[in-house]
């Protein structure tokens, strides 16, 4: 593998020449231009674009747009209407200044953007075809992050050959090595820390199937079609600013339901109405908080999609779930089965509205297989694709009324490499010779892998002749957004549909899991570094398969993924059918306990982490490594502090155990830390050895300078428990917190959680008491008791805490209407 990756790197790159056509202050232009006719790759010559377009437009003074075009503007673009309705600066105006400056050389061109006398990007090493293309990059440093999704273990990007290119490839890791480990999504954005301490991303604005071979200090980036477009943005010494400003630029994310936050149970196998019911009842009677029963494919009639059994799933039993207090979500996949012609409702509506992609081999229907059998797949850029879907997803809802939805299988995924072998019998409609196309002859596959390989052929055409080389990579997208379009139009205020392909923008229709993982102690330890990954790439809202997907997990794997998962934006134990049950009350003792306890916790803390969703305003990150917050910390760049800890918003500190064993070594920056639950202190700067059994609760700590509220009833089924009654736990610095909670009266009110406020909480310790201060509260907040950790009890109606510098005072103390102000003496 080495000599084959040194033998690529000495294959020569075309010299192309810039020549300026455009000055503006904001908008540069420049022809460029070869002599070479070909260049040669694997063996194949590969005929060049001889002159082409660079374009630069200086957007603001925190983003540059590169774009590299051919002349006559033939190769494929992301077109421009949603779900792309990215933020690209139409017209924009000339600064007097910029904090940055491009730099164009000749022979051959480079493109460089400088800032603080150093270039942070470059393009160079430049060849451009209609079927290949690639360029390189020189990083400052090996501090990056980002372009996925891929299964690493590990969360820092290394050195190695990757691809993007969605895939359905279950319980596979990624090793930087051939072929590509890539699975479902495409995220091309990569965030990078320049030696100057300040931080930008990189978004390679392609959906082109894409290897970046990173080694020898060097970054090359190679594509099969499109255009190079490259969207720059310039960041401060914080990670997460540039991360917004990225967000900003996908138009945000959304802000799931709050009974989303709950816990959800699944399982590939469950073939009964009646066994999700005694799924739920069960879990009651472990006293396991539940809030969403899912099904995958068994639920349907011989697994056809928008279909519902229901003889064995009937009404009654969805009935029963109703009352037992849970939501129920369904799995939806996108291919259509033809075995049962216009009895199947999909089917007869698809061919109705001709909605169905067609075969570049034979002009009839494309014919692949999943799981109903021989299927047709929906070919998502034709314009009656919105009736098609809004009708079928409503033609479920009649038979199941859903509360959210499960979108699987759509990178597209096939049973077949391409097409399956042909049914003439489903040659019974007008044959498409518009639809017939050559096979593309590739001098080189992203990922080593043939591109029909478990999906679509690439030359197939879809409408607006689109090949599907060019959109395969958006498939995801655009299935979740008319998803998104059904579920509104059913009345979902803020749909959840939890989606497996994902590209930049999906975090504005959908939410993600991370796929078919393994019941691993590798897959529970990467799983943290996936769920900073969909942070950066604009969908927070985001969660592993707890205790493992395939193959049967163990009692202390588990009980670990539990006390992980619960901090989890999106928190689900789901298995497959071959696979031993894994429902935590099906497992050992020890495992309820872990989870009890655990589960409870995570509850107990649900409108505060919903509070910080809120107080992100639709862009940002929620769960960040610790270089997020403190990114002048060199020790937080450790990589055993990156890949295990984390920090939610910017108050609360786990360091979960992610390997067999009862101990670990934690970092804690800087800043005074105390344990949640027991007010212990830690002292910031210095690595602390922690104990956690395989029935604790995970090691978590509160910021100093900051507060929390937490729930204090003790029986908690599912969301619909959580009153209004809270501990305020603070942790006082210069005797000072601070701390947010949204003013909702009723926290599963979707209509409000969207227009929510916040309200902003500041403790003070004065010399003869406590003053608690709230900017606004319309609801109405009872405090049970107020823990402050950092302050010696030497007020007349406080008592000691745990630890001697911990006071507590027992409420209630009634806040909200207009009672703004508490003071404590």
């Amino acid at each position: 593998m080495f000599l084959i990756i040194c033998l690529y790197f000495q294959v020569t790159f075309t010299q192309y020449i810039a020549t300026q056509i455009r000055n503006d202050k904001q908008i540069q232009q420049y022809k460029l231009h070869t002599i070479n006719k070909n260049i040669e790759r694997n063996g194949q010559s590969i005929k060049l674009n001889k002159i082409l377009i660079l374009e630069i437009r200086l957007e603001n003074d925190s983003q540059v747009d590169i774009q590299i075009y051919d002349e006559d503007r033939k190769h494929f673009r992301i077109p421009q209407q949603p779900p792309f309705n990215y933020k690209d600066v139409e017209n924009p105006l000339p600064l007097e200044k910029y904090n940055y400056s491009v730099n164009i050389t000749n022979d051959p061109v480079k493109i460089q953007i400088y800032r603080d006398d150093r270039a942070i990007f470059t393009i160079s090493e430049l060849a451009f075809s209609e079927n290949y293309i690639e360029f390189t990059h020189y990083p400052q440093n090996k501090e990056m992050w980002g372009l996925g999704e891929r299964n690493q273990v590990g969360f820092r990007f290394k050195q190695g050959i990757y691809t993007l290119y969605a895939r359905d490839e279950p319980n596979i890791i990624e090793d930087g090595e051939r072929p590509g480990k890539n699975v479902y999504s495409s995220h091309p954005v990569l965030l990078s820390m320049e030696d100057a301490r300040k931080f930008n991303i990189m978004f390679y604005k392609s959906s082109s199937p894409m290897d970046i071979i990173y080694q020898e200090e060097k970054m090359k980036f190679i594509t099969i079609g499109g255009i190079i477009h490259i969207k720059l943005f310039l960041g401060d010494q914080s990670p997460r600013n540039v991360i917004k400003q990225y967000h900003n630029y996908l138009g945000g994310w959304l802000l799931p339901p709050f009974w989303s936050f709950g816990f959800h149970q699944s399982r590939w196998g469950y073939n009964q109405g009646s066994e999700l019911v005694e799924v739920v009842q069960s879990y009651q009677k472990h006293k396991i908080p539940l809030d969403t029963i899912w099904s995958d494919i068994d639920y349907m009639h011989d697994r056809q999609i928008f279909s519902v059994d229901s003889d064995r799933f009937t009404k009654q039993d969805y009935e029963i779930l109703k009352g037992l207090g849970v939501r129920y979500i369904p799995i939806v996949d996108v291919a259509v089965g033809v075995k049962y012609g216009e009895l199947d409702e999909g089917y007869k509506r698809g061919i109705e509205y001709d909605v169905f992609a067609y075969s570049p081999e034979s002009g009839y229907r494309f014919q692949g297989r999943v799981w109903p059998g021989e299927s047709y797949f929906p070919d998502f850029f034709h314009p009656n694709i919105s009736k098609f879907w809004n009708e079928m997803h409503e033609h479920l809802y009649d038979q199941v009324q859903f509360d959210g939805l499960w979108v699987d299988m759509n990178e597209p995924a096939n049973f077949c490499d391409g097409e399956c072998q042909l049914n003439r019998n489903l040659h019974d409609h007008q044959q498409r010779f518009d639809k017939l196309n050559e096979n593309i002859n590739f001098a080189y596959t992203p990922g080593a892998t043939q591109l029909s390989y478990k999906t679509l052929p690439p030359h197939l055409l879809h409408y607006g002749n689109y090949l599907h080389k060019d959109v395969h990579n958006l498939y995801g997208i655009m299935d979740s957004y008319y998803t998104y379009q059904a579920l509104k139009e059913l009345g979902k205020i803020q749909p959840l549909q939890i989606t497996r392909s994902t590209f930049p923008g999906s975090g504005q229709y959908a939410q993600h899991w991370t796929g078919d993982n393994g019941a691993s102690w590798d897959f529970l330890y990467l799983s943290l570094g996936q769920i900073f990954s969909f942070q950066i790439y604009g969908i927070p809202m985001v969660g592993a398969d707890v205790c493992g997907f395939m193959g049967d997990t163990n009692f202390k794997l588990c009980q670990r993924w539990i006390q992980l998962g619960i901090f989890y934006p999106f928190f689900r134990n789901h298995n497959n059918d071959l696979s031993k049950s894994q429902e935590f009350y099906n497992l050992d003792h020890k495992v309820i306990q872990t989870a009890q306890k655990n589960i409870h916790f995570r509850y107990s803390l649900l409108k505060w982490f919903y509070s910080v969703f809120i107080r992100e305003q639709n862009h940002g990150t929620i769960i960040n490594p610790l270089f997020f917050i403190f990114p002048e910390d060199n020790l937080t760049y450790r990589d055993f502090v990156m890949d295990t800890q984390f920090i939610i918003g910017n108050e609360l500190m786990g360091a979960p155990i992610l390997e067999e064993s009862m101990t670990r070594k934690a970092y804690f920056p800087e800043s005074d830390w105390y344990d949640l639950t027991t007010g212990l202190d830690y002292k910031g700067q210095q690595d602390h050895v922690l104990f956690c059994s395989y029935t604790d609760l995970t090691p978590i700590f509160i910021r100093s300078g900051y507060l929390i509220l937490q729930n204090t009833i003790e029986t908690i089924n599912n969301v619909k428990s959580l009153d209004n009654h809270y501990r305020l736990i603070a942790a006082v610095s210069n005797q000072v917190a601070i701390g947010v909670f949204a003013d909702l009266e009723d926290f599963e009110n979707e209509e409000k959680a969207m227009q929510a406020q916040l309200i902003d909480f500041k403790l003070e310790i004065l010399q003869d008491g406590v003053i608690l201060n709230l900017s606004q509260c319309k609801s109405e907040i009872i405090i049970d008791e107020i823990l402050i950790y950092g302050q010696e009890c030497i007020f007349k109606n406080c008592i000691s805490g745990f630890q001697k510098q911990n006071s507590i005072f027992i409420g209630p103390f009634y806040l909200g209407k207009d009672n703004l102000k508490l003071v404590l003496q």
